[in-house]
């Protein structure tokens, strides 16, 4: 495989990509001759230390106080970072010293810091009730912050011309970069059947009583205790139970199918225009057929892939792919994990032919690892058979746990101290409750940086509409036991994946989620759909969707968002978020307020809103490619070390185009 020659598909259709940012306009510039003045591919490593300075810092900047300098007028605060900070250039100058000369900005300075010092005490007070979980990692070392410089644009678009003294309880000098979609121009004219994501006031949440993540014990602690050993009767008791939840969810998912048929047909059905595809790869005929191997795929496009089997504390076998390019010389790059979301599996990253995500990095140099969560490829236990209920008794708390043994894994693995993780929906909400307050904290010393796409923290209205709002009324365990059975959710779909051909399961599937979260493929490529959603619909924990409709949408958020201290510890890694303005699966406004109104712990390095993107379209959009993946390679360089810029071993870094 080492000395197999690239294939003319992949020399037409995959090298060209490595060009990318000297072929197109750079999407977060309007001025194209600003985006032509740097490529983004080279020089990297000096334009790292040239025009952004590193979260670690360098002497000069960790001879400043943080408290003392963030605390001045923007005056001062800009002449004390004149000589040695490189956010200079990107400010207007004579503008921001004339504002910090008048008298009416000193004023309008004054009345803010007024205003600024009465919501510290009272968020003071807020604090003294939770003293616990504010102060319960004061005595850890912290990560550097960034220090946000004035000048730079807030969150709602203004600009704004002051430091804040506590940028965390205040505005962040963190802005939403919206950028050019090339596909389309999304109109606010192209409406569809929900409205835009609502904006969210992380103070004043409109929340549920209903338990805690961390309250919800396993099925293994209330369903499976009641069968004992699991001698003859027990067992014939429990597929007599599995029968039932199989013909019951049988009807239901037959009556999904028509719904779904009826909706997508339907001629009154609005939605936006489609996205436009280069008519070559929209055409083209490139002979592969559909798989769910990971395997077949990467060989296919010639890379390597090798299967590992991660085994947790808790005896679970996980399967994870690590995709490799065999002629790249110097080895392996730094390591990237790649976690899908839920209801999908390690080859969601690799669908979208030599515009998926997985193979984009690999190109990039990156080492990528993309893994399972614990049902996905028939994956097995220690102790346990799939036919046993303690198998599947886990929900997201679980699923949290097992990141830890992942990223210890791909580190041992990789002879690099750090990894980056990017995460997609499910992949996400795992990596937050992982990081959060009372969890794993230190994990995040071992994560470089975290990309968070389609965050799963806020449910979205789609969760909140018929069948989940149906769903959401099984407030009893043992009832939706019954309904839903104690091991996979819906058996019914794996056997249809087992009967059906892969071509007509694809579409099935395809049209079941379209329906289910209000889903609209205008940003997907048509003949891409079923191989798409081939890899979707895989078997996971009913345990796991009873967490979903009690906890996640019965509350309104992945945590207590009464709480209103930090969720996350000192030891967070730095964060990229990345959400569509059409997502209606999940919430990301919700999250962004909450992180800079309260997450003074977390390092924001970029803020991606995506108009007209749905919550799988940062990942299988026409221009993902262009778009949101060079965001999330710069998220990686901008916070990786910059010693493992040239490998662990001086031999094994970043190749740079």
């Amino acid at each position: 495989m080492a000395d197999r020659p690239m294939s003319n598909r992949r020399k037409n259709y995959s090298r060209g990509m490595r060009d990318v940012g000297e072929q197109e306009t750079n999407p977060w510039h309007d001025d194209p001759k600003e985006s032509d003045q740097e490529d983004f591919y080279d020089g990297y490593t000096d334009e790292v230390s040239e025009q952004e300075p590193s979260r670690r810092g360098t002497a000069a900047r960790n001879s400043l106080d943080d408290t003392t300098t963030l605390g001045r007028k923007s005056g001062e605060f800009h002449d004390a970072y004149n000589d040695t900070t490189p956010y200079e250039d990107d400010f207007d100058e004579p503008s921001h010293r004339a504002a910090a000369q008048s008298s009416t900005y000193q004023s309008g300075y004054e009345d803010e810091a007024d205003d600024d010092q009465d919501a510290r005490n009272h968020m003071t007070d807020l604090y003294a009730d939770h003293p616990t979980s504010y102060d319960q990692d004061t005595q850890s070392q912290a990560r550097e912050p960034r220090r946000y410089a004035p000048g730079t644009r807030n969150y709602d678009g203004t600009s704004y011309q002051g430091a804040y003294e506590e940028p965390s309880m205040n505005q962040r000098n963190v802005h939403v970069e919206r950028p050019r979609d090339y596909g389309q121009e999304y109109e606010p004219s192209d409406k569809i059947d929900n409205d835009e994501q609502y904006e969210y006031d992380p103070r004043f949440p409109e929340a549920t009583d209903d338990e805690d993540p961390e309250a919800f014990p396993a099925f293994f602690n209330h369903e499976v205790g009641q069968f004992g050993e699991f001698n003859l009767f027990s067992r014939i008791y429990l597929e007599m139970r599995q029968l039932l939840s199989f013909t019951l969810t049988s009807l239901s998912l037959l009556l999904l199918g028509n719904l779904a048929f009826g909706m997508y047909f339907n001629p009154f059905r609005k939605s936006p225009p489609k996205a436009r595809c280069d008519p070559e790869f929209e055409k083209r005929i490139t002979g592969e057929r559909l798989s769910e191997r990971v395997q077949y795929y990467a060989e296919f496009w010639g890379y390597k892939c090798e299967e590992h089997e991660i085994i947790t504390r808790e005896g679970w076998i996980l399967k994870a792919h690590r995709i490799s390019d065999p002629r790249r010389r110097g080895g392996r790059g730094y390591p990237v994990i790649l976690q899908h979301g839920i209801l999908c599996n390690s080859l969601f990253f690799f669908t979208n032919e030599e515009r998926s995500l997985g193979f984009w990095l690999v190109d990039q140099g990156f080492d990528v690892w993309s893994t399972n969560i614990r049902s996905n490829y028939k994956a097995g236990h220690t102790r346990y058979d799939r036919w046993d209920p303690r198998f599947w008794a886990w929900s997201m708390m679980e699923l949290a746990y097992d990141l830890v043994d992942v990223v210890n894994y791909v580190v041992d693995n990789t002879e690099y101290s750090q990894t980056a993780f990017v995460g997609h929906s499910q992949g996400t909400a795992s990596m937050f409750l992982a990081l959060s307050h009372g969890k794993y904290p230190e994990l995040g010393r071992k994560l470089s940086s975290f990309t968070a796409m389609g965050p799963a923290v806020f449910p979205g209205p789609s969760l909140k509409r018929l069948p989940f709002r149906l769903m959401a009324k099984f407030r009893s365990r043992f009832a939706w036991s019954l309904v839903f059975g104690v091991r996979d959710f819906f058996p019914i779909i794996e056997l249809g994946r087992d009967i059906l051909p892969a071509f007509m399961f694809g579409h099935l599937a395809f049209l079941v989620f379209v329906y289910l979260f209000n889903f609209h493929d205008h940003n997907w490529v048509n003949r891409l759909k079923p191989k798409i959603f081939r890899s979707t619909g895989v078997p996971t924990s009913s345990e796991l969707l009873y967490f979903y409709m009690r906890s996640f949408v019965g509350r309104g958020c992945l945590f207590d968002p009464k709480i209103p201290t930090p969720w996350f510890p000192r030891q967070f890694p730095p964060l990229t978020v990345v959400y569509g303005t059409t997502d209606y699966l999940v919430l990301g406004k919700p999250l962004i307020n909450r992180l800079l109104h309260y997450e003074k712990n977390v390092e924001i390095v970029h803020i991606l809103e995506l108009q007209g993107y749905e919550h799988m379209d940062m990942v299988l959009g026409v221009d993902a490619f262009k778009v949101v993946f060079p965001k999330i390679k710069d998220t990686i360089l901008r916070t990786m070390d910059p010693e493992d810029m040239s490998g662990p071993n001086k031999s094994k870094g970043i190749q740079e185009y």
